[in-house]
């Protein structure tokens, strides 16, 4: 999720951009204390209009990445706290607002990742366990998680050293490498689908799953 930081001050007389600048240090201090896998980010969206006036108003937006939905909501009264924190301390005013939807964390359902498994195993791609570890995105997928059962597969098109959002990806989606990997994903996604529609005991074990596990 995204948060929108804008301070007011006082015109000619406070700095409203050295409060903005205020909370980046005192997110910076912060931060070094935040659990596995909480992080926050942000960037300088309007810190005035000239170098010889004194800002009376400055914004930024702030990122927040959390492990589940529960830590994502006290990250954000984190934020939230030494926001007004620093308001207090400066003079200032802030207003907090949502920019983005908040994304929840992600539920897996194994019933549907075990049959995705076998029909990707049949197109004679190897599947391997996840890693452990977090792994941090951002996506709806996370809130469609928890109300119905959902997977996210990810399929290798590039060796273990290589990283999306990059230009090598791009070029690999469109290797023979790729071609080749991407319809057999698109078929087992299909496949388990079809199954889902067409056999109950599987609709049920992926209801149980997701209604047995944690919120």
């Amino acid at each position: 999720m995204a948060l929108l930081m804008e301070y007011d001050a006082l015109p000619g007389l406070i700095d409203a951009l050295a409060a903005l600048i205020q909370l980046f240090n005192t997110l910076a201090v912060v931060g070094r204390r935040l659990p596995q896998g909480s992080h926050v980010q942000g960037i300088i969206t309007d810190g005035g209009r000239a170098t010889n006036v004194v800002p009376e108003y400055a914004e930024g937006i702030f990122g927040l990445r959390a492990e589940t939905t529960a830590t994502l909501k006290d990250l954000a009264g984190e934020l939230l706290t030494c926001a007004q924190g620093v308001a207090r301390a400066t003079a200032t005013t802030v207003t907090v607002e949502r920019a983005t939807p908040r994304y929840e964390h992600f539920r897996d359902s194994s019933v549907l990742s075990g049959r995705f498994a076998r029909h990707l195993a049949r197109a004679g791609l190897g599947v391997t366990p996840p890693e452990p570890g977090v792994y941090l995105g951002s996506s709806d997928i996370g809130n469609v998680s928890g109300r119905v059962p959902a997977i996210h597969p990810f399929v290798a098109i590039m060796d273990p050293d290589g990283s999306d959002h990059t230009p090598e990806f791009a070029a690999a989606a469109a290797s023979d490498r790729g071609r080749q990997v991407m319809p057999a994903a698109t078929e087992a996604l299909a496949c388990t689908a079809v199954e889902v529609l067409l056999r109950p005991d599987v609709r049920e074990r992926a209801w149980q799953d997701l209604e047995a596990a944690a919120p």
